[in-house]
This record gives C-alpha cells, structure tokens and sequence, in this order.
C-alpha cells in the first residue's frame, strides 16, 4: 500500500515542454514566466517561476520539470537588448506571447483564456509571439 501511495503521488507532478515560435531574430534571449493563479496573472510578482533561455533559429524550446498537476498559463517575451526586462508597449520590437493566445494582445490577458492543464507526465505547449 506505501509504494502505491508513493507511485500515485510521483505521477501528480508532470512536465511542461514549451516551444516558441515567430522570433524575428536569435538576438537578446527568450524569458518566460509560469502562472498558476488568475488573481496573480501577468503581474510583476506573479509567477510561480521564470527564466530565461536562448533563441536558435527564431525560436527557443525549453521545459519546465516537475510541475504539479494544476492549471497554468505561460507568458514569454523577446527580450532584444537583453536587459532583463520585456517592453510592455505592445508596439515595441520586444515580441510577446502567451498560452493559448492566438494573435497580439493589446490589453490585458485573461488568465481563463490563456490557461491549459498538466494532469499528465509531459504536456506540450506552443506559444507563438506576436
């Protein structure tokens, strides 16, 4: 009974393997954050994690371990000149994206809209930027 308590409790954690698309350049360096509440969504402090990951051939693949099995939603920006932080003008070169979104935002996002779920060991995730 222990080990199938220990197996079933190994397997509520999963991973997110993200992949982002339409990069205009391999310049500067992709950073992400990772939410798992709508009050806290795009918010400065906010995400449960973020990092930050190189841009080969306008896009950048990376995954996020040992997640537990939730709801969450992604929001990623190219940040060109590398210096740390994402442009919120919608208008700047510093292209954003987010989970589930299918064309730019130009308000606020919504975190219902943008969430998906990981209730399995591997859970893919395309974010295109715009």
């Amino acid at each position: 009974m222990l080990l199938l308590a220990s197996g079933a409790l190994a397997q509520s954690r999963g991973e997110i393997r993200v992949k982002v698309v339409g990069l205009k350049s391999d310049q500067g360096e992709l950073r992400w954050a990772l939410y798992d509440k709508k009050a806290t969504f795009a918010t400065k402090d906010g995400p449960l994690i973020k990092g930050a990951r190189p841009i080969k051939n306008g896009q950048a693949e990376f995954a996020i371990p040992d997640v537990p099995y939730g709801a969450y939603a992604i929001i990623v920006g190219h940040d060109v000149n590398k210096d740390g932080s994402i442009d919120e003008n919608p208008f700047s070169a510093e292209l954003k994206g987010i989970s589930n979104y299918t064309s730019k935002i130009l308000w606020f996002p919504n975190f219902d809209k943008a969430k998906f779920r990981v209730d399995k060991p591997s859970v893919p995730v395309e974010i295109r930027v715009y």
